[in-house]
């Protein structure tokens, strides 16, 4: 059958042969078949009690208000994230959360509220008591097997080829726009996993809907070949891309797995470090079984060694980590098309089929996608779907670096530039500083000029500069708009005008607040002790130049100088302005007041004005969206802060 076929001749009996009896006019006949030649996946929900059961498929629970109950998860504290419902009953409140997908492996990074088994989730009611949530089948909350995502479009599906279908450690609550796949047979998960994780397979769900939504009847109907799954490798190959991709995770800084960058893991693995040495340093309890396998490819760091002989170069390892993916893809792309050679095996496909079969897949149109249920977005991806360039390389380094510099400090707040903080006979250093002392701590002194020119070729300007206005915007976007890291800068142009606002300079007063070790006092500490001396500062300096404009004006100075110094002190106006009304904003926050709030939920209007209804109280168990908005509606964040929405 060629696969430029235009016309398609079936009966209707054949087109019954498909569960539903849906149009799949060009689904071959060896594809039809497999609906009645073997058991599906789940018997009871297929309604085949006759057949053996292979695999419970079960939906998750739907909490009817995302932004109220799940969270990232570095969002909370990490030890209060449990695994068990034992453990939410012993102060762990937060529990892994299923959302989303992507074919083999898929970060769980959402945790969703379930303290006390869920207590008050199933107590969501709305004003005439009718239960708003809806958590389904509990008794296969925590178990392992695998998870599909369900609402798909064409164009995601046709993208990848695949199913969202991934692994399901132990631990975890899946959503309702999601399915388990529970083993009850004696079928390896992973042998299920490759079977789904299959081109073909896909197909076997397109032609019984004609959409790839992936609905549970969908899923449960999908034709099972289970004995000869037991001698086969589909095993070996989907642990083996499962364990790759989670492997490859361990650099992302907003995985659960996370380790160090890249270009860190290969740095120090050039050194002579070994894997053992190199563990995940989250402490999310679905971190705790990694152990690695593979590492870096030999040929990545034997090309390391060679180029790293002409002299330490951070480009160098940024191109390793390039060579590192690019071997990553070819490997899982190798795998990949084992598995679907092994699958099309089972099921007896011919080269002809496949052809149309794969051939159908590539020409699916397009399509929006489906909304969600008021859950923050899961993003399919947590890194640009394209291949990370040296620089994106040398700019997670910079990233990682400066986050450790906020969290280190003992109050959590520390100032773009060096400063002498109210009361304080030292100087602070600012977080350039900082940064670039433990860039000389990994490197040593000698490297500095490599590495601070490599830096700033790669970040596009001066590091300080570069902290100074895109830090703050680059950490949104690696954390998912629900940062850990907040820039306080003044207001610049009329606080009236949100538009007038711009991203700061390195010269300007900004300072960076961490999240985790934010509380009453914060903005406190910001006013006084770090604010009031630029303020101070900054009204010297005005008094300083009205002086000298007055004795030019005396002197009878020219009108050249007189302009330079009419303009040098509505520069210093102008600065001294901006730092005061920052002052006044602050001020007004720690004040008591009310906001009007913008916001799908309910819940997060009313806890916006629980904590600002007595002056600004943070409370970070109602999260970073709460928590941000009255600062957001305060205009004393970066103006990139208003991405920030829900």
């Amino acid at each position: 059958m060629p696969h430029n076929r235009i016309a398609f001749t079936v009966t209707l009996g054949e087109l019954a042969e498909v569960p539903g009896s849906p149009f799949a006019y060009w689904a071959p006949k060896s594809l039809r078949e497999l609906f009645k030649k073997f058991p599906p996946l789940d018997r009871d929900v297929a309604r085949r009690p006759d057949q053996p059961k292979i695999a419970d498929v079960k939906q998750g629970l739907a909490t009817a208000d995302g932004l109220r109950f799940t969270r990232y998860w570095w969002e909370v504290p990490v030890e209060r994230i449990g695994t068990s419902r034992e453990e939410t009953f012993r102060g762990k409140k937060w529990v892994p959360f299923a959302k989303g997908g992507k074919p083999f492996y898929h970060d769980i990074q959402l945790v969703v509220n379930w303290e006390r088994n869920g207590e008050e989730i199933k107590s969501y009611r709305d004003a005439n008591g009718r239960l708003l949530s809806r958590p389904q089948n509990e008794s296969y909350y925590f178990r392992a097997g695998l998870k599909c995502g369900r609402a798909q479009s064409w164009s995601q599906a046709a993208r990848t080829g695949r199913l969202a279908v991934s692994h399901l450690p132990q631990g975890v609550i899946y959503d309702a726009r999601s399915m388990a796949i529970i083993s009850v047979s004696n079928v390896n998960p992973f042998d299920l996993l490759g079977l789904l994780g299959a081109k073909g397979t896909n197909t076997l769900v397109f032609i019984q809907c004609g959409e790839p939504a992936g609905e549970v009847s969908h899923i449960a109907r999908l034709p099972v070949r289970h004995f000869e799954l037991i001698n086969s490798d589909l095993s070996t190959l989907s642990s083996q891309i499962h364990r790759l991709l989670r492997e490859w995770s361990t650099g992302d800084e907003s995985s659960t797995a996370f380790v160090a960058p890249w270009i860190l893991q290969l740095y120090w693995r050039w050194q002579g470090r070994g894997n053992a040495d190199l563990k995940p340093t989250t402490g999310h309890p679905l971190a705790r079984d990694f152990e690695w396998r593979y590492g870096v490819p030999q040929e990545v760091m034997d090309w390391l060694s060679r180029e790293m002989e002409r002299g330490f170069s951070l480009r160098t390892l940024a191109e390793a980590c390039v060579r590192w993916e690019v071997h990553l893809r070819r490997e899982i792309g190798r795998i990949q098309q084992e598995i679907d050679d092994e699958v099309y095996h089972i099921y007896g496909i011919s080269e002809e089929d496949r052809v149309l079969i794969e051939a159908e897949l590539s020409t699916a149109p397009e399509e929006a996608e489906e909304e969600g249920e008021g859950e923050p977005d899961e993003m399919e991806e947590t890194s640009p779907e394209g291949l990370l360039c040296a620089e994106e390389h040398i700019k997670r380094l910079v990233h990682f670096l400066a986050h450790q510099a906020v969290r280190e400090d003992p109050d959590g707040i520390v100032p773009l530039s060096d400063c002498y903080p109210a009361g304080r006979a030292e100087m602070e250093p600012g977080l350039r500083r900082r940064v670039r002392e433990k860039l000389k701590d990994l490197f040593g002194e000698d490297a500095m000029p490599t590495v601070e020119r490599e830096i700033r070729e790669a970040l596009g300007r001066p590091l300080n500069e570069w902290l100074a206005r895109e830090f703050f915007s680059y950490h949104l976007g690696l954390y998912r708009l629900r940062p850990v890291i907040w820039q306080v800068v003044p207001l610049r142009g009329s606080s009236s005008r949100r538009s007038s606002r711009t991203s700061p300079s390195p010269e300007t007063f900004s300072v960076f607040l961490y999240w985790h070790k934010l509380d009453a006092d914060t903005l406190r500490k910001v006013r006084s002790v770090y604010l009031q001396p630029y303020l101070d500062s900054a009204s010297r300096a005005v008094r300083e130049a009205q002086r000298r404009l007055l004795e030019l004006q005396s002197s009878g100075a020219s009108i050249r100088t007189l302009r330079d110094s009419e303009r040098e002190l509505n520069e210093a106006r102008a600065k001294e302005e901006a730092l005061r009304r920052l002052a006044d904003a602050i001020d007004s926050l720690l004040r008591p007041h009310s906001l009007n709030v913008q916001s799908r939920s309910e819940w997060v209007k009313e806890k916006v004005n629980e904590i600002v209804s007595q002056g600004y109280h943070p409370n970070r168990d109602y999260g970073v969206r709460v928590n941000i908005e009255p600062l957001k509606q305060a205009e004393i964040l970066h103006p990139d802060a208003g991405r920030v929405k829900g």
